[in-house]
């Protein structure tokens, strides 16, 4: 009886040995796997796509010093001609579809999902030939004046950023920052900061806060500072600016092209291209006349 305890007592330790040995190897090839995994997302994201191939619209932007009078005229032509008519029916009924498919908290499931980081800014940035247009945005500054933001983009280097909640500004900040502060007092080089606000409600809080925004605003930069107060989301589409809780910032040539587009918080690389794409839109701008080689 002594004997057959012992036994089994013996195999026991043996088996919980064994036990151990295969948890320690199923532990050391996780851990592997999970760090030669170089290529994914960090655990905080979620699941990340490639960045747009090309951003923008494909006609320059054109400002429109027309008054109420002549535009409404110009709708009246644009609506006897059919062929322009129809393409603009086409586009506003793929919108409204798009609109009323999409859940009013889709952009906060979006944002549980991937925690503001969508994918990584590429490296390189989009060719002249390939890349579109900044839209021209009717806006206002800080003076509540009228302002149309191409008339600011054209014949510099600039960075644009975008911010429709309170949410982005921070995201956009982490690239803002270190853009001024290399490039603080440059005559090419600057930076256009646009606020949107599409909410009716949104919008008339905005208004109220307008000489609070002012004054926490540093003085170098209350001039670029441009407020959107109607809905962009046609026009945002074209630029990828899917989701309306993240900042994003673009890098535009003097010839008003979208060269390079970057969102939610700055990693190191981020800016490090940033900085370095925007040495190398200067540059061109400067030896070859924005001419640049294709």
């Amino acid at each position: 009886m002594l004997r057959t305890s012992r036994i089994l007592s013996q195999r026991l330790v043996q088996q919980q040995h064994a036990w151990k040995a295969v948890g320690v190897q199923h532990v050391r090839n996780v851990t592997n796997s999970t760090t030669d995994e170089k290529t994914g997302p960090p655990p905080q994201y979620g699941t990340f796509r490639s960045p747009a191939a090309a951003l923008g619209v494909l006609d320059p932007p054109v400002v429109d010093h027309n008054n109420w009078i002549k535009r409404k005229q110009q709708k009246l032509r644009d609506f006897v001609d059919y062929e322009k008519a129809f393409a603009a029916h086409a586009a506003e009924r793929r919108h409204l579809v798009e609109e009323a498919t999409k859940s009013y908290f889709a952009d906060v499931h979006e944002m549980r999902k991937h925690g503001g980081k969508m994918y990584y800014a590429s490296s390189q940035m989009i060719k002249p030939e390939k890349a579109g247009y900044m839209p021209n945005f009717e806006a206002q500054d800080l003076s509540r004046k009228k302002i149309n933001t191409t008339e600011k983009l054209v014949g510099k280097v600039t960075l644009m950023s975008f911010v429709y909640a309170k949410f982005g500004e921070p995201h956009v900040e982490t690239f803002i920052q270190p853009f001024l502060n290399k490039y603080k007092g440059s005559s090419d080089i600057q930076v256009v900061e646009v606020n949107v606000q599409e909410n009716l409600l949104k919008q008339l809080l905005l208004k109220a806060f307008v000489p609070l925004i002012r004054k926490n605003l540093a003085e170098e930069r209350r001039d670029n500072y441009c407020l959107i107060m109607k809905d962009i989301s046609k026009t945002r589409k074209s630029l990828d600016m899917t989701n309306q809780y993240i900042g994003y910032v673009f890098l535009v040539d003097e010839n008003c092209k979208v060269r390079w587009t970057a969102h939610g918080p700055a990693t190191p690389e981020e800016v490090g291209n940033m900085l370095a794409m925007t040495d190398y839109l200067v540059e061109k701008k400067n030896t070859s006349g924005g001419n640049e080689k294709k």
